[in-house]
């Protein structure tokens, strides 16, 4: 059985997600870890829904053979809020973009005092020159940097279990009781968005529509494995990660300048790969829509560099709660298009 799409199409799904917040541990830490062992039970909750989004989404896409988010989205919200979206959609690619072309720079130049504006630009001209390969190319790329980024957060989180004497964090029960549930469902939602953009860039990917299942069902998981590895990384060493900006980072140098090294190349590549994702949506969606080539359109990733002076952790504060609050509202109408019209149903 070739599953050849599946994988390719997972690959991006996953890389996609496990961008700097989620590959660091600060993401998990807010939305699951300070849950205790019921954020477990929120990673899997998140899983069901990436799992049941990410097909819809990609299910409309091969079917549509769509180029970007307006293809998916003219069905769903008709013309005025498609043009909305469609504006909406390019700003969060591109400032998605530049926030991981930041984050690659603070770690380089954090890590192993690296020049900020060298990385940034070194980063940037890797990224286009591999995104000159279009589709393929980026498939190829994310299940190499995918699979590296596994097996070291398996690694990092090996030397935790072997560490781990078995003991866990007081947390307010009640509060773990009421919280975990809510919090799984908008760590979705802030996240759909971005799946939304580069999922619905993919449609000429494949022409097997059956693909978007398998590929959902891989992406799910692998977002569940590295949930769940951070999840155990930042749970056991809860009480020692007060303030600190890079849990993942600081666990492993815990364990040896080796792993600390390792964990730097999985916290890169994690921010690499949604940086292909984003890079490749972005151009897409201006190539269609100024009628231009698709390697002409990738010059426009260049534009707005400057805009990485700003730090790192500023950008996510600034720009990711806004698109959050937009995935919430996307996440409504796939809901209502999928359950309540039947006569344009998605599956």
């Amino acid at each position: 059985m070739n599953l050849k799409d599946e994988v390719g199409l997972g690959a991006i799904y996953i890389g996609t997600l496990i961008g700097a917040g989620f590959a660091s541990g600060q993401e998990i830490i807010s939305f699951f870890t300070v849950y205790g062992k019921y954020g477990f039970l929120g990673i899997l909750t998140a899983t069901f829904f990436f799992f049941v989004l990410g097909y819809i989404i990609l299910k409309q896409a091969i079917r549509q053979k769509s180029q970007c988010a307006r293809d998916i989205l003219l069905p769903l919200a008709g013309e005025k809020l498609t043009l909305l979206f469609d504006l909406m959609t390019d700003i969060f690619c591109l400032a998605g973009y530049y926030i991981m072309l930041s984050g690659c720079g603070a770690v380089l130049n954090e890590s192993l005092s690296l020049n900020y504006t060298y990385a940034v630009i070194i980063f940037s001209i890797v990224i286009v020159w591999c995104l000159n390969k279009e589709m393929s190319g980026l498939a190829e790329l994310n299940k190499i940097l995918v699979a590296i980024i596994l097996i070291i957060t398996a690694a990092i989180g090996f030397f935790c279990f072997k560490d781990w004497q078995g003991i866990s964090y007081n947390i307010d029960m009640p509060f773990a009781k009421r919280g975990w549930l809510v919090s799984s469902v908008t760590y979705v939602s802030y996240n759909i968005t971005l799946a939304l953009v580069v999922l619905s860039s993919l449609g000429s990917y494949t022409d097997k529509e059956s693909a978007a299942l398998g590929a959902a069902a891989i992406g799910a998981f692998g977002i569940m494995s590295m949930g769940t590895l951070m999840w155990f990384i930042t749970w056991a060493n809860f009480q020692l990660l007060s303030g600190v900006q890079i849990p993942l980072l600081w666990v492993a140098r815990q364990h040896g300048n080796f792993l600390y090294l390792s964990s730097i190349t999985a916290l890169l590549a994690a921010m690499f790969t949604t940086a292909l994702g984003l890079g490749f949506s972005f151009a897409k969606s201006i190539s269609k829509r100024l009628g231009i080539r698709y390697k002409s359109a990738l010059n426009f990733l260049f534009i707005g560099i400057p805009l990485t002076k700003y730090s790192f952790a500023g950008l996510i504060k600034q720009i990711y709660p806004f698109f959050g609050k937009a995935g919430i509202f996307f996440t409504i109408l796939l809901v209502i298009r999928r359950f309540l019209s039947p006569k344009n149903r998605i599956i």
